[in-house]
């Protein structure tokens, strides 16, 4: 009989000891500590600046690495003006039509062909766009390099993945 109460406690000991190391297992990280909402805020901050700082450099690289003459083009854009047209000044709410070749600052290519844009009033045409094509005329050909604010932004589009900086090369039909 004592034997039987010894291996019991043994058997309840054990018990114990497997129940108390299940509930701190090794693998589980502790939980981080909470931030306030100062401190998230500050941290979004620093995250926002340093991904700003690395585009303008992306930007800076580009236009460094081709050695074409662009200028400020306003709100964080640059355009290089290739040739000057003979035509009209672009208008706003005119329908456009462009040739253009969209590629990112690395050379990926986006996109390409003709299509027509309603300046400053067409949802599928990127900001940066539409403001280049306010300031052009038919006839010109130019180069436009956008941060991503004034391309797809954040989220991205299609194949032009979030936060990234666009290069239009176009033509003003």
């Amino acid at each position: 009989m004592a034997r039987v109460a010894a291996f019991a406690l043994r058997l309840c000991l054990l018990a114990a000891v497997l129940g108390a190391a299940s509930c701190n297992r090794p693998d589980e990280e502790p939980e981080a500590p909470q931030l306030t909402a100062e401190e998230v805020q500050e941290r979004l901050i620093k995250q926002n600046r340093a991904a700003l700082e690395q585009e303008r450099a992306y930007l800076k690289a580009f236009m460094d690495s081709t050695k074409w003459a662009f200028a400020p083009a306003g709100s964080g854009a640059y355009e290089w003006r290739i040739a000057t047209g003979e035509g009209t000044p672009v208008a706003e709410k005119e329908l456009v039509r462009v040739a253009y070749r969209l590629t990112g600052v690395h050379g990926e290519v986006y996109g390409q062909g003709t299509r027509e844009v309603r300046v400053l009033r067409d949802p599928d045409a990127v900001w940066g766009l539409q403001y280049a094509l306010m300031r052009a005329r038919h006839g010109d050909s130019l180069v436009l390099l956008l941060p991503a604010h004034l391309g797809h932004g954040l989220a991205g589009a299609g194949e032009v993945p979030p936060m990234s900086p666009l290069v239009y090369y176009l033509r003003v039909l």
